[in-house]
């Protein structure tokens, strides 16, 4: 990666809140329900628009992450795959209308589960694999207009996959919690690394921005399931809404008191782009 191309961001402040939804479950139309009916009470009781940043999980199955080392399969089509797109499209492209931004969910299963391979080869799948899966998000959903992207766990496994990821259209991350620098990625052998940038930046064609002033979100979490992994009852996923619908309106009164707004990162881009020409 190089220095920064453009300096810091002029998008966030106190004045601005992004909303965030990472969607990567079986219940992605259950909770885009929730999360938007919520989103809608709030927005009618403070008068304020809350656009919505939904990063959807799309790649392949977990089996194939674990048991399959070749990076040259992950450079092939995908023949089975987790597609969160598909599982809420409807909804999505309602939202997308509506003025939400559709993002790119992701999760370096390769990585964190094969601690018998060197970082390397572990680098090397993901680029083939981040190659193919952007590929056929941009073929099977153009209309989401996707620019945005985050890791899950909000690991990176290396920044140089930045470049694969920029090649498939990805200007955004929304990965980064400096915070996390040399934890562990939760129970596996692996540590978060340092990271990129503080503060909002530009660097090697992508901008990195932070998680400051981001509220975070699942889709299962706003509904009762069970996943084996997770599980909560309809009690639990009420009180789940419930405290959604508290933050919200806690943070549309604050930006209220300063005229502010809830962006998406798209938005703020945008914002951004207008800034640098007006500079110009």
């Amino acid at each position: 990666m190089s220095d920064s191309e453009d300096g810091s961001a002029h998008w966030t402040s106190r004045a601005h809140h992004f909303v965030t939804v990472d969607a990567e479950t079986c219940h992605i139309p259950e909770g885009i329900d929730a999360v938007c009916a919520v989103r809608e009470r709030v927005e009618a009781e403070q008068g304020m628009e809350i656009p919505i940043t939904w990063f959807i999980r799309f790649q392949r199955t977990w089996d194939e992450y674990v048991q399959i080392d070749a990076a040259d399969y992950f450079s092939g089509p995908i023949t089975k795959a987790f597609d969160g797109f598909e599982l809420g499209k409807p909804q999505l492209l309602r939202l997308r209308k509506r003025g939400d931004e559709i993002g790119w969910h992701y999760h370096a299963y390769s990585y964190v589960h094969r601690d018998d391979l060197s970082h390397e080869k572990k680098v090397a799948i993901l680029g083939a694999d981040l190659a193919a899966c952007g590929a056929e998000i941009r073929r099977r959903y153009r209309e989401f207009e996707i620019q945005s992207f985050r890791w899950g766990w909000f690991f990176v496994p290396d920044y140089s996959l930045f470049a694969v990821l920029n090649d498939v259209g990805v200007r955004i991350d929304a990965s980064i919690m400096p915070q996390l620098a040399g934890r562990k990625v939760q129970k596996f052998n692996v540590t978060h690394p340092v990271s990129i940038t503080d503060e909002p930046r530009k660097i090697g064609g992508t901008w990195f921005v932070p998680f400051a002033r981001t509220s975070l979100i699942h889709d299962y979490n706003m509904v009762s399931h069970d996943l084996g992994w997770s599980a909560q009852d309809e009690q639990q996923a009420t009180q789940s809404r419930e405290a959604l619908e508290t933050r919200l309106s806690a943070i549309a009164n604050e930006l209220g008191a300063v005229e502010g707004a809830f962006l998406t990162y798209e938005k703020a881009l945008a914002r951004e782009n207008a800034f640098a020409a007006d500079r110009v």
